[in-house]
């Protein structure tokens, strides 16, 4: 849990430089502003921002507790608060509201019986969260005369006032710096290119004119296995006339089937041998599988080609309508289960391609970078030769659909090589011509620029050399908005009445 503490302001009696009583010049008696104090503090559910009047005995305060998910940063609208002030762990005073005032906010109040420092409990109850956050040392003063003229006030330096009822309405998340493993990382560059050994070939059983079955036929279409995709018709070619081959092979196919019907009686009658039944036997068996094979494909309109496997129609060879020859190439299907990610190393990190063990990759239409082992990304070993000036390194993926051959993408190259990192999210960096900065809540309403020196990137963390220390929470959604904020002329105070 972490805490920050921002003060109000207040104006006080200011005598001048001699000092004089009340009674020698009254009209320069000034009104007083009580003082006010705010706190920040967090646990892995819950962020409370709070402000309220400085506790003082007999005084009554009223506390403004914002109360965030640090789930979704949002407010919490429902549920029951409660605080308590904690003197030697033992309960002083408590107060409690069964409801917030408005969505976030909860106003429980407490009038303080003994002065001292003193722990600021509070628990609240929203739907599945249950949560306590404590706020360490809190003083109440003996009384308001007391809380007016000790209480300590601090300026607010250059911060960025951005209040939570304006977090609450965009996308706005904030995460704790800290210290994380980290690879080295190689930058590349690289293409996503489709596996040889996952396509099939669809070729001409024939030579003819190449008959498309479906004038919607475009590559990159899905298709099933067995769908029909083209058919050869060769009906009017003088030679290799596929309804004269149909003929032919229909009628050998029936002149054997009645030989081997005959040779069974002949055999018996012992007026033919074993030998030459076995023969005719043989030849039966030849012509069927030639006459099953053309039937299989063939019809009145030619020889029909269809989809060997399911997968996605690659390349198209021809065009319809076009003459093709037996043997000859029609299409291409890709199975498309697995996909290549080529990434194309400098010759200068020729000593540390060894080392590479994964990596993540940004692909153009996605903001974010994922890792390959979010595909079951594997590196295939390749002999190290250079190539058009890079070293190729390969990596083997499922394909799920979302990626496409011939698609160019940024790669983060992962090594062996690993070393503990104070870290903070890449999208928590904005940037200033050459500099990188980021916001820092330095209190739930009050945050501050902060230029930060970083190091290694691998898309996803960042190593931060210089800037910032661990614990610090840094904004990674919601920046852009804060930076609009300290551009406007009109910024909300602290202390403000919600």
């Amino acid at each position: 849990m972490g805490i920050s503490l921002c003060i109000g302001t207040i104006s006080c009696d200011n005598h001048g430089p001699g000092g004089h009583s009340h009674e020698d010049d009254s009209s320069h008696a000034h009104e007083v502003e009580y003082p006010t104090a705010a706190y920040t503090a967090w646990t892995d559910k819950t962020e409370i921002f709070v402000e309220y009047p400085v506790l003082a005995v007999g005084k009554s305060s009223r506390f403004a507790a914002h109360f965030s998910s640090m789930k979704s940063f949002k407010p919490l609208t429902v549920g029951r608060c409660e605080v308590k002030l904690v003197k030697n762990d033992t309960i002083a005073i408590s107060g409690h509201v069964d409801a917030p005032s408005s969505p976030g906010i909860f106003r429980p109040e407490i009038t303080p019986t003994e002065p001292g420092m003193q722990d600021l409990v509070f628990y609240i109850e929203s739907g599945s969260i249950k949560d306590t956050l404590t706020v360490k040392n809190v003083m109440v003063y003996q009384s308001e005369h007391d809380a007016i003229h000790e209480f300590a006030v601090e300026g607010e330096g250059n911060e960025v006032s951005f209040l939570k009822e304006q977090a609450w309405k965009i996308d706005f998340a904030v995460v704790p710096v800290g210290r994380k493993e980290l690879p080295n990382i190689i930058r590349a560059s690289g293409e996503v290119l489709p596996i040889e050994s996952d396509e099939e070939s669809i070729s001409a059983a024939t030579s003819g004119i190449i008959i498309f079955k479906s004038s919607n036929l475009i590559e990159g279409q899905n298709l099933s296995k067995g769908s029909s995709l083209f058919v050869v018709n060769n009906d009017k070619m003088i030679s290799s006339n596929l309804t004269e081959k149909y003929a032919i092979v229909k009628a050998n196919f029936l002149q054997s089937q009645k030989n081997l019907e005959r040779s069974k009686d002949l055999l018996n009658k012992g007026i033919i041998s074993q030998k030459e039944y076995d023969q005719r036997n043989r030849q039966y068996e030849v012509d069927l599988a030639e006459y099953e094979t053309m039937t299989k494909n063939y019809s009145s309109g030619g020889m029909t080609l269809k989809a060997p496997t399911s997968g996605i129609l690659k390349k198209l060879h021809v065009v319809n309508g076009q003459y093709v020859e037996e043997g000859q190439s029609i299409a291409t299907i890709s199975r498309n289960k697995h996909l290549l990610i080529e990434a194309e190393v400098s010759q200068k990190y020729f000593q540390d391609i060894p080392k590479i063990v994964s990596a993540n990759i940004k692909l153009p239409w996605n903001k974010s970078v994922i890792s390959i082992k979010d595909y079951n990304g594997k590196l295939v070993p390749t002999a190290r030769t250079a190539k058009d000036h890079y070293i190729p390194v390969l990596f083997k993926i499922d394909n799920k659909g979302d990626i496409i051959p011939g698609t160019f993408l940024d790669i983060y190259l992962q090594t062996s090589d690993v070393s503990q990192e104070l870290v903070i999210p890449r999208n928590a960096l904005l940037r200033e011509y050459d500099m990188y900065f980021v916001y820092v809540m330095v209190e739930g309403e009050s945050f501050e620029k902060r230029n930060v020196t970083i190091g290694i990137d691998d898309g996803t963390n960042v190593q931060v050399i210089d800037g910032l220390t661990e614990n610090e929470m840094v904004v990674t959604r919601g920046a852009y908005a804060i930076k609009m904020a300290s551009m406007s002329s009109s910024i909300p105070a602290h202390g403000h009445e919600h």
